[in-house]
């Protein structure tokens, strides 16, 4: 099997992605940054290697990620920020830090590059574009890679709201059911959620298929309003819940409030207005007939399915009360 390398391990899809690969029978190399928590790809047989890929490309000259990516078949390419400080983090990491992936694995004679992208770079239904500072800077991404089309056979997929085991975003909602109140955006549009094994089969299937038309959305195959949503969650965690329809506005202001309370502490906020905006304003959904076609992949876990999976392991670990 191939030598693969992947960046971003240590977090929620990539530790997904790393035990796929692995499980795979692939020769996985993880790069992990010093402060990394490992505890999710510690049980894994793989190597790991301390990189760290912010800031901008290197000029020309072999930079510390060459001499990692030696031997290398492919990378699978997942790390990135979801929350900054402000759009420059954001640049500096899904752009810029992509670019100097690419440019590695370029110079060390990788023959595949898998971008783990977002929805987020094609934008909302209807944008015609990202909307978003997180969103540029994944197009920006993208556009780094594709510039170096001919030189690396490169594949881009795009996932859509990615939820399942180890998510720790939508812990906070889980536990408001779990007490019988499940807040959601009084808004009418539909959302297309994946679980997070189905992002990794399309990944295993993107490495296997050669000269992708990319780039390629990644979603679940259904669609739910948040009502309905709120019911599948209130069903995953075994209580019947009050559901409280909350305006846009209050999801603005919250997000106000948590970016100015980052700008105290230096921390990049837990909810930002890029993010209340996307869970109350925007619909979020894609067409996945091509991908399925291109990859030979299907989407597996429904979003009853894949709740209460999430759900189950999330009282495994202590993480949600039981009973």
């Amino acid at each position: 099997m191939a030598r693969i390398f992947i960046t971003g391990a240590t977090g929620f899809l990539g530790s997904h992605l790393a035990a796929g690969l692995t499980a795979a029978g692939h020769a996985v190399l993880a790069s992990v940054r010093r402060r990394s928590d490992t505890r999710w790809i510690d049980p894994l047989p793989l190597e790991t290697v301390e990189l760290d890929l912010a800031g901008s490309p290197h000029a020309g000259g072999s930079g510390p990620e060459v001499a990692a990516l030696q031997g290398v078949d492919a990378v699978v390419h997942c790390a990135g920020l979801t929350r900054a400080r402000d759009e420059a983090e954001f640049q500096r990491v899904n752009a810029d830090g992509t670019e100097r992936l690419v440019r590695a694995a370029v110079e060390a004679g990788v023959r595949r590059f898998v971008l783990i992208s977002s929805l987020a770079a094609r934008g909302p239904d209807g944008a015609g574009g990202p909307v978003s500072p997180y969103g540029r800077s994944k197009r920006e991404g993208e556009r780094r890679l594709e510039a170096q089309a001919g030189r690396i056979d490169a594949a881009i997929l795009r996932p859509g709201g990615i939820y399942g085991p180890r998510d720790a975003d939508l812990l906070p909602l889980f536990r408001l059911a779990r007490r019988g109140w499940v807040p959601i955006p009084a808004s009418a549009a539909p959302l297309q959620p994946v679980y997070v094994s189905d992002v990794v089969s399309a990944t295993l299937a993107a490495l296997e298929t050669p000269d992708l038309a990319t780039p390629l959305p990644v979603a679940g195959a259904e669609r739910r309003t948040w009502p309905a949503l709120a019911g599948s969650l209130s069903r995953a965690v075994e209580r019947a819940g009050r559901v409280v329809r909350v305006p846009p506005a209050a999801f603005w202001a919250v997000g106000l409030v948590s970016e100015v309370a980052s700008r105290i502490t230096g921390d990049a906020p837990a909810m930002d207005r890029r993010r209340a905006r996307d869970l109350a304003h925007y619909s979020w959904t894609c067409e996945i007939g091509g991908t399925r076609e291109a990859l030979g992949w299907n989407p597996e876990v429904g979003i009853d399915e894949g709740l209460a999976l999430t759900a189950s392991w999330y009282r495994e670990l202590g993480w949600l009360r039981a009973g």
